[in-house]
């Protein structure tokens, strides 16, 4: 993320910490100036606790309401993004709540991790945006990857229509991430939205 500094930093890591629910990764403290000894000793003494390989938090850092969001997000490196029934909880969309994080990573990360659920796919730019703290796919992108790995399709239905009614996407942009995803059940994908699509229609009309 940022620049190797020549001088340490303590403060600016800790800014940043707080940006992201208090964690951050072993690469933050080195671009802050913060040794590998350094670290060691502030985890030792308190200020940081190791949460995960590589990735620490300031223990003096409020828990977040997207506590595990934030982690998860961390943990990818930065580069993953929260998805499907993740997304769709921290946007407000439907009343699904799944037990894991759900984190698309690109494809060619190899860890693996029983924490999350992870996804692994090529994500274009317009697919994701940052929100709530973290960088998650876009309402019509985690409706349309939910539907595909089997959410109940009543919270999909639900999903379409709160997304529609607070402006987050639109009946396009629905289609078009219908249209792309590479599921298997694509076209089951592209029926339920369409059937869904068409009863806001028909219900703004009355």
């Amino acid at each position: 993320m940022n620049r190797r500094r020549k001088s340490t930093d303590l403060p600016g890591l800790e800014t940043l910490a707080l940006q992201q629910g208090g964690y951050f990764r072993r690469e933050d403290a080195h671009a802050y100036g913060i040794s590998d000894r350094m670290l060691s000793y502030h985890t030792r003494t308190g200020r940081f606790e190791h949460v995960l390989p590589g990735v620490f938090r300031l223990a003096s850092a409020p828990i977040s309401a997207n506590d595990d969001l934030l982690l998860a997000w961390v943990w990818s490196r930065y580069r993953g993004a929260i998805s499907h029934e993740s997304a769709l909880a921290l946007y407000g969309l439907s009343d699904l709540m799944p037990t894991r994080v759900h984190l698309t990573v690109p494809p060619h990360e190899r860890r693996r991790t029983n924490l999350f659920v992870l996804h692994r796919a090529r994500l274009a730019a317009d697919e994701v945006a940052p929100y709530g703290g973290v960088r998650a796919t876009r309402p019509a992108r985690a409706i349309v990857e939910a539907a595909a790995v089997g959410a109940d399709p009543e919270q999909i239905q639900r999903a379409i229509h709160q997304a529609l009614d607070r402006a987050l996407m639109t009946p396009d942009q629905l289609r078009a991430a219908a249209e792309r995803s590479r599921y298997r059940n694509r076209r089951a994908v592209q029926r339920l939205v369409e059937e869904t699509l068409g009863h806001a229609a028909t219900a703004a009309w009355r």
